[in-house]
């Protein structure tokens, strides 16, 4: 059956197996894998391609080797974990309105969540990043400039979450908008309006009234959202006119 399966496939087949077998196993850090050996006849694939998946789960940060001893499972890497992550999602128009949606159930629960935490010295800093934006935007700043100050807002959002993964994911949306500026020439439709919208979040948290909080985050998430939407409808008219005769 496996001759009948090109390369890559394969070696999807071995790195499939061996993260199950961790799973199975309930393997644990420290704990030592199966030789190359054992893996190739438990699989019926080269050795070569049995070597090519761990090397990979090796670079992904999932397993480590000692020379003479073998594989072993690592403590697991957040940090690698979110570089291939990050490097894993494809810059398509798809993958960019999931993560803007996966973001906004994200962040509203959280902030909304934290929002009686925030102090004065939380709303100074956070004004501070507005009038830097807004600085910049009156300087003619590059839609790329923008995106890191505006990354640097969500990031000091979430100072009392306490959740590395939500920081890191902000950080990953951030790049994929930087790759859109350069493959899709995505811009802030009206850059007076954004800086509004984080005044308006600012004021929301002053409130202390969570759904007030979530109404005026949602909202400031109504631009990409629709400019995505909006190109993805293009794209498909495009593709269905091509398609034709």
């Amino acid at each position: 059956m496996m001759r009948n399966i090109n390369a890559a496939n394969r070696l999807d087949v071995a790195r499939e197996y061996i993260k199950r077998l961790i799973q199975e196993r309930n393997l644990k850090s420290g704990d030592f894998l199966p030789t190359e050996k054992e893996l190739s006849e438990s699989l019926r694939l080269s050795r070569t391609v049995v070597r090519e998946a761990l090397k990979g789960l090796q670079e992904l940060g999932v397993i480590g080797s000692i020379q003479g001893k073998g594989h072993y499972l690592r403590e697991f890497n957040f940090d690698a974990a979110m570089a291939n992550f990050d490097y894993s999602i494809k810059p398509s128009l798809a993958s960019f309105k999931d993560l803007l949606e996966v973001r906004i159930y994200l962040e509203s629960d959280f902030l909304t969540r934290d929002v009686f935490l925030f102090t004065e010295e939380d709303f100074a800093r956070l004004g501070s990043i507005i009038a830097r934006m807004e600085s910049q935007i009156q300087h003619g700043a590059s839609e790329d400039d923008l995106v890191d100050a505006h990354t640097e807002f969500h990031r000091e959002l979430y100072c009392h979450s306490c959740n590395t993964f939500l920081i890191e994911l902000i950080s990953l949306f951030s790049g994929l908008q930087h790759r859109f500026i350069s493959i899709y020439n995505y811009q802030t439709a009206d850059r007076g309006e954004f800086i509004l919208d984080h005044r308006r979040i600012v004021d929301a948290l002053r409130s202390r009234q969570p759904e007030i909080v979530r109404s005026v985050l949602v909202r400031h998430f109504s631009d990409p959202l629709s400019w995505v939407q909006k190109s993805m409808k293009a794209q498909h008219a495009e593709s269905a006119a091509a398609r034709e005769p």
